[in-house]
């Protein structure tokens, strides 16, 4: 009896934990994740430091040298993708007519299984068209709004990243004082394998999405997509959202050639080139890329993403596999809590 009520208790703490963690993940979302997005950025930019520190450069100058040339990287994407957006832009007279005529054939298909003639049909447009108009101002007015929303954030995550350069071995510090574990060289060894594990995800992210770019821009301009790189890009960088991303991602270039496109052969190419890309990916370049330091399974993968998207939205969905990562790595080295680490680990781990 005793036992069993040790256990409920154990339990029933553990469920209170998570459940009171989850609230103060929750509750301090706007304050939280731009603090984890610099968090993560630090450590992606500290080797950077460290190297212009070898060169003499005083550590506020060379945090500020990275922040600028992270800065210059997010402009030359966000320029890049500007420009290509106007180059759709420009060209939407004529894709108008293309689409034309296909609106044309699925009112035909309308027709035929609805018994709502054209002309039918476009009187409900017709009705349609001024909640239509208030529908697209508002979604350029909320644009705007997000537009100089999303700037104040990268200046405020800008800001973090640079102070938690400046301050890394004050932080670094302050965590070993905490006395997590019994041994000092312990807690800085177990610091830099979770700096490490985070540093070499990004990096590996980051340049697995840059191959993918430059292979979905090759492979939509061979199979025919008009503004092939515009389309690789949004496709390329969804990938940074693990599982749900890159299939997110295709939609856009596959409903373009839908709607653009005389032939269903097109789409199909799409897709199938899309297939194709996804097995090297996941096969070729992240094992050898990203590498194995992100040691979670597929299903606690899963799970972690929709748990982050529940807590955090989107961002959740990025940061949470490695940030779950790195707290595997802690699970591990704390008996009460290795069941944890073995749920979120891989399964050839759990042979050894």
């Amino acid at each position: 009896m005793n036992v069993k009520q040790i256990n409920h208790t154990r339990i029933n703490k553990s469920l209170l934990t998570i459940f009171l963690v989850a609230i103060l993940l929750y509750l301090g979302k706007s304050f939280l994740v731009p603090v984890a997005i610099a968090a993560f950025f630090a450590m992606l930019l500290f080797p950077v430091v460290l190297r212009l520190q070898r060169r003499r450069i005083k550590r506020p100058i060379a945090a500020l040298i990275s922040i600028l040339l992270l800065l210059s990287v997010i402009t030359a994407i966000g320029t890049l993708v500007y420009y290509q957006t106007k180059s759709l832009e420009a060209d939407l007279p004529r894709l108008e007519e293309r689409i034309e005529k296909k609106t044309a054939r699925l009112q035909w298909l309308l027709y035929e299984t609805t018994d709502l003639t054209a002309y039918e049909q476009e009187e409900i447009l017709e009705e349609k068209k001024p909640d239509i108009a208030k529908a697209v101002f508002k979604s350029v007015r909320d644009l705007l709004v997000q537009g100089f929303t999303i700037l104040l954030f990268i200046f405020i995550v800008l800001t973090y990243t640079f102070f938690f350069l400046l301050y890394q071995q004050k932080i670094q510090n302050f965590l070993v004082r905490l006395h997590v574990f019994d041994s000092t060289k312990e807690s800085k060894v177990l610091l830099a394998r979770i700096s490490r594990i985070i540093h070499d995800y990004l990096k590996g992210t980051f340049t697995v999405i840059f191959i993918l770019g430059v292979a979905y821009a090759l492979g939509f301009w061979a199979i025919g997509i008009e503004h092939a790189l515009l389309f690789a890009m949004i496709t390329a960088l969804l990938r940074i959202i693990p599982y749900f991303g890159s299939f997110l991602g295709i939609a856009f270039p596959i409903a373009f050639a839908f709607l653009t496109k005389d032939s269903m052969w097109y789409p199909v190419l799409v897709l199938a080139f899309f297939m194709v890309t996804q097995l090297l990916e996941a096969n070729l370049l992240t094992p050898y890329i990203t590498g194995s330091r992100v040691k979670l399974n597929p299903m606690a993968t899963i799970l972690v993403i929709l748990f982050g998207n529940l807590l955090w939205g989107i961002p959740g969905m990025i940061l949470f596999v490695p940030l779950f990562a790195s707290l595997k790595v802690v699970f591990d080295q704390i008996p009460q809590l290795s069941p944890y680490a073995y749920i979120l680990g891989k399964e050839d781990e759990g042979l050894a």
